[in-house]
């Protein structure tokens, strides 16, 4: 992985010309990405599918044409664009496995023109795998919680809604509760498969757990984010597509208001009230938790909205929005719930019945996952400062 030592606070604007791809007779590829002037980057692989990810803070694309890199039999499509935290990315389809073999900027004294020149070569499938989970192993974990027993890990809760006496979404034989425990078990799986990372699920079997046990199940673990994954129905109006949730304490229209009273529901129901009035002490360290914790799950969310978006070219018309839903209220941990899609949809409900459908969505959670904890990660020091 590539970090430039230095941070800037200037934007840089993506150059075609004099950027290219090619393969390099015996030994790789080569990548040379020109830009307006050099900017804090790094550089890491993903696995399932094979990327290269190229992260610059920040370069604009305006302009930017995928055939300007299509000279590589080796990278199969680029994409670019920016992301929620800032930063802006290039994604790299490998048609191979393939390593970095070296980057490394220059930049032209006379016009201040930098340019980025990434070396792959050819490596096999298991050697490509346990590179990218170096790549996220190396990574300095952030704990919001405060304890120090998991300092080396990145620890991430999964929820699948609903369960048990609460089916959740009824949508003709088809349930939420068990679609989103099928979905929760694909995405462990999958992030299982990272070294550094452990993953829970707040249950794994069809069972009621409380909303405060969801939450408490998180703080037990020092989780460092808290995913929880739904997918309603919408009988007023039509919705489909992806929609990501952070807390609010106002919900961010009518549709989500809605959605949010529906959570909170079967927490009244079944004697767990959360929303009673702390303390002022207790309130201010609350504040101060989410001072930090509410703008990273916006990040986070972004981060997964976007991956979404990657790889399946849509999403809701309005993905990330704003609920108080309960399940999201832990103070000290980046928290978002997941509408994978809405069961009132015909779409989306034969997608989330499709085995097919919920592997591709999960490895695309994982990517954006994985992908904010790399951004976070780098961001980390400044917040401490």
């Amino acid at each position: 992985m590539g970090l430039a030592q230095e941070e800037y606070s200037v934007l840089s604007r993506f150059i075609p010309n004099g950027s290219y791809a090619r393969d390099v007779v015996f030994s790789g590829t080569e990548i040379r990405i020109q830009h307006t002037q050099g900017v804090p980057f790094r550089i890491y692989t993903l696995d399932a599918p094979k990327r290269l990810i190229v992260e610059f803070n920040s370069v604009i694309f305006a302009g930017f044409e995928e055939a300007v890199f299509s000279r590589s039999q080796s990278i199969t499509g680029v994409r670019a664009g920016a992301l929620k935290s800032g930063w802006s990315r290039m994604v790299f389809d490998l048609a191979r496995p393939m390593l970095v073999e070296r980057a490394g900027v220059t930049v032209a004294p006379e016009t201040a023109q930098a340019e980025l020149i990434i070396r792959l070569t050819k490596t096999n499938d298991d050697r490509f795998a346990a590179d990218a989970k170096k790549m996220v192993a190396k990574q300095t974990v952030v704990t919001t919680t405060g304890n120090t027993s998991n300092a080396d890990q990145f620890v991430i809760v999964l929820d699948p809604g609903h369960g048990g006496i609460d089916p959740g979404a009824v949508a003709g034989d088809a349930q939420e509760a068990d679609l989103m425990l099928s979905l929760a078990r694909e995405i462990r799986d999958i992030l299982r498969k990272s070294d550094g990372v452990q993953v829970h699920l707040t249950r794994d079997e069809d069972v009621f757990v409380s909303l405060e046990d969801r939450v408490s199940a998180a703080h037990a673990l020092s989780a460092d984010v808290f995913l929880s994954l739904h997918a309603d129905i919408v009988t007023d109006g039509q919705a489909f597509g992806t929609t990501v949730y952070t807390l609010s304490e106002t919900a961010s229209d009518e549709a989500t208001a809605k959605l949010a009273l529906r959570h909170d529901r079967g927490e009244i129901l079944f004697g767990v009230d959360l929303r009673g009035a702390d303390d002022e002490v207790s309130g201010i360290l609350i504040d101060l938790a989410r001072l930090e914790t509410i703008p990273q799950s916006k990040e986070l969310a972004g981060a997964v909205v976007d991956a979404v978006l990657m790889e399946f070219g849509r999403v809701n018309s309005r993905p990330i929005r704003h609920a108080n839903f309960s399940v999201l209220k832990a103070p000290d941990i980046p928290s978002i719930l997941v509408e994978a899609g809405f069961m009132s949809s015909s779409q989306d409900l034969e997608n989330l019945k499709s085995p097919e459908w919920r592997t591709r969505f999960s490895h695309a959670l994982v990517a954006g996952i994985l992908d904010w904890y790399l951004s976070d990660a780098a961001l980390a020091p400044l917040r401490r400062q």
